[in-house]
């Protein structure tokens, strides 16, 4: 595909870009909790039982572009963060099994109840699953006179919700999650906070179907707050970081996605979970960042390891011996071209000179106050 034709492609789908961005930074923002209360996998729960609101509600109002539907599956989503809370609190079942327990029975009796009543209709697992953010403007809706994808109108009225909730309940938000039991010491209570934030949890979710599916909607939730945990401890700065994660995640699935012809929200997806693994790899203890500062740490040692040993016989009757050019390689036992080129990086920070009259290695003044410095700090 050439670059003009990924261009046309661009500017003739930018609709989907708005309705991916916009769920994806919906999603980020209330993700940011879920990742803090360590409820990444009751994201998931919700997600897939949801499935179920949404079928129970089709058979009482028979009509799928119904807002009873979204109710339908709110609802539902609540009813499955009570049920694993109520499950897990009976001390026989851990959390994460309850989880288990209660999303796969949920899901399979949707499942169950589309294949046997609701065969003919366009309720299928296909459509809550596997959402198409490329097919979103095609089914719009006017406000205030404009045509707009709908699914982009509902994620606005989402991401409104949720703003206000956190803006107003932003201490309260921040109390309850980082210390619950002085939470309760000081008279809150956080379980109709804890509540309202899975009920804005689950809506978010069910909108969001519409538009990146069930399951990729846990990775638009998890992967940007995951990431931004890991580059700062600060809430505020946390979600302002995951926005930037979910913004850059959308638009480099959007881009990607076009240019090779796949599902866009699969992409961002893909593109979240990429982001997060060299985020994980990179941030300030990742894999990778400890590695470069172990090799760094490293250097630091044989470098202040030559320093110390020529502060140590400078001007010493043996200084000929153990700081010859030619013989201090024996002292070190160091290969004579490692020798050498930490050699060049200490003159090059000027701790260290070369004596050509005497052939010696030798101390700068600065070589010197470094040399009394570390000296002093280990008590030498």
């Amino acid at each position: 595909m050439s670059w003009n034709t990924l261009w046309e492609l661009i500017q003739s789908s930018y609709e989907s870009l708005g309705v991916l961005l916009i769920t994806a930074i919906t999603c980020a923002l209330i993700g940011n909790f879920l990742v803090l209360r360590k409820l990444s996998m009751v994201s998931d729960a919700i997600s897939h039982s949801v499935l179920l609101g949404i079928v129970l509600a089709f058979f009482i109002v028979r009509d799928v572009s119904s807002p009873w539907l979204i109710a339908g599956a709110a609802l539902f989503g609540v009813l499955t963060v009570f049920s694993v809370e109520m499950l897990s609190e009976t001390g026989l079942v851990k959390s994460d099994d309850a989880v288990g327990i209660v999303f796969p029975l949920f899901f399979s009796l949707a499942v169950i109840l589309i294949t046997k009543y609701a065969r003919n209709v366009h309720l299928d697992t296909d459509m809550v699953l596997m959402g198409e953010v490329i097919m979103a403007p095609l089914y719009r809706m006017s406000v205030f006179g404009i045509s707009l994808p709908r699914a982009f109108v509902q994620m606005c009225v989402i991401f409104l919700f949720n703003m206000v909730f956190m803006v107003t309940f932003f201490k309260e938000l921040k109390l309850s999650t980082f210390d619950e039991n002085f939470a309760a010491t000081i008279g809150f209570s956080s379980v109709i906070l804890y509540y309202a934030l899975m009920s804005l949890s689950s809506l978010t979710a069910v909108v969001a179907f519409d538009a990146v599916g069930a399951i990729l909607v846990v990775s638009f939730l998890i992967a940007p707050g995951a990431c931004a945990y890991l580059v700062t401890k600060d809430l505020k700065q946390m979600l302002w970081v995951s926005v930037l994660y979910a913004v850059a995640n959308s638009v480099i699935g959007y881009i990607l996605a076009l240019y090779f012809q796949v599902s866009m929200s699969g992409m961002a997806a893909t593109a979240a979970g990429v982001t997060f693994f060299f985020t994980f790899l990179f941030h300030r203890e990742g894999l990778i960042t400890l590695l470069i500062l172990q090799q760094r740490r490293k250097k630091e040692f044989y470098l202040d390891l030559m320093m110390m040993h020529i502060g140590n016989h400078m001007h010493h009757f043996d200084e000929q011996r153990e700081l010859g050019l030619t013989s201090i390689q024996k002292h070190l036992n160091w290969k004579q071209e490692i020798l050498e080129k930490r050699g060049r990086e200490l003159m090059k920070r000027g701790i260290i000179y070369v004596d050509r009259e005497k052939k010696l290695y030798r101390l700068t003044q600065k070589g010197v106050k470094k040399y009394e410095m570390i000296k002093s700090e280990y008590g030498m």
